[in-house]
């Protein structure tokens, strides 16, 4: 590696990293604000949401990645159009072909980052994501017990408490369950929450009340006063969060035999693959004069790159519902970008170069 090509390697890693890290604060910032409203709301705990927040970014890092290396390159090779830096570099002889060197110096091992990322690492993490936060909802479930207001566990429990103390103990209970038509009723001033690992499900101890049982416009209740009576107030649910395609292994994908598991598949596929096009994209698209604006190719970038990006789900949806055979899949996607990419190459880089060597 010369020292040409090490500079642009330089120039475009450092470029990447920056637009890397701006775009994950905005996604990491968009879930946190989802996560604490929830965990405001009561429906998962605040102490999962550090680990709920690094799953997710490992999950949507195999997509994030080609976007911030594409504007980071038209970034970086924008700076040196504008000091007319890639000028300097024609007229002593160097062509696209060393630029392009320093360019896949970066996109080559990172291609095989989101491959890794796409394939394997993200949908894992989106798995683990997924679990925690199943869990954690119906921990959780319980905990939204809020003073003065009714809560309803399950279809056929409800749970009033006055006040609760600061150790957690309730205060001034008031438990009602249905059961196949009978109504059974509790009261205690006092009780506790506890999950029994003997008796799977979640139990509401209460101390020194009354049990009524019966049925409604029955005169015949029976009524028991109590020291100590545990109440099941929900069965734990099955901790199974419902595994989406995106979510589901390579090898899951590939033993099933349905169209929508090949979209995935090619999905997928397509983020490593998008890195080199869009490396090759990069240079025409970058070349700019001196007196450009700062900021010009990078909204061209941003829309080009949603272009992209957009058309190869509304292709993976075109194959679900059969609009798209699936013996074309996602492929023509790809083919038509780099078509686009070649003639930008030529109109762009060959007719500059050659004059620039006249």
């Amino acid at each position: 590696m010369n020292r040409l090509t090490r500079y642009v390697l330089r120039e475009v890693l450092f470029a990447w990293l920056g637009v890397t890290v701006v775009l994950v604060i905005v996604l990491l910032t968009n879930r946190l604000i989802q996560f604490m409203a929830d965990a405001a709301s009561g429906d998962i705990p605040a102490n999962i949401i550090l680990t709920l927040l690094g799953l997710k970014a490992a999950a949507n890092l195999g997509v994030v990645l080609p976007g911030s290396f594409f504007l980071g390159v038209v970034m970086a090779l924008g700076r040196l159009y504008r000091d007319s830096e890639i000028t300097a570099m024609a007229g002593c002889g160097i062509g696209p072909g060393r630029i392009y060197a320093g360019i896949f110096a970066v996109a080559v091992p990172l291609a095989a980052l989101v491959a890794l990322l796409s394939l394997s690492l993200g949908p894992g993490a989106e798995r683990e994501a997924d679990r925690i936060l199943a869990n954690a909802e119906q921990q959780a479930r319980f905990g939204g017990v809020q003073p003065g207001r009714f809560l309803a566990l399950g279809d056929d429990a409800t749970v009033y408490v006055e006040s609760v103390d600061s150790d957690g103990t309730l205060r001034g209970v008031f438990a009602e369950r249905r059961v196949d038509g009978v109504h059974q009723v509790w009261v205690a001033p006092r009780a506790r929450r506890e999950i029994d690992a003997v008796a799977p499900g979640e139990f509401l101890v209460l101390e020194e009340g009354w049990r009524y049982e019966g049925r409604a416009g029955s005169a015949a209740w029976r009524v028991m006063d109590y020291a100590e009576h545990g109440v099941r107030i929900a069965e734990p649910d099955p901790i199974d969060p419902g595994v989406g395609r995106d979510a589901q292994p390579v090898a899951a994908l590939l033993a099933a035999d349905d169209v929508r598991a090949l979209a995935e598949l090619q999905r997928r596929l397509s983020f490593p693959v998008m890195v080199f096009v869009l490396a090759l994209g990069s240079l025409p698209l970058a070349r700019t004069d001196p007196r450009s604006g700062r900021y010009g190719r990078v909204v061209t970038a941003v829309l080009l790159f949603m272009i992209y990006f957009n058309l190869l789900f509304t292709a993976s949806d075109w194959m679900v519902t059969g609009a798209l055979p699936q013996w074309v899949g996602l492929g023509w996607v790809h083919g038509v970008a780099v078509l686009i990419v070649l003639v930008a190459m030529r109109r762009q880089l060959g007719m500059r170069w050659r004059a620039v060597r006249s």
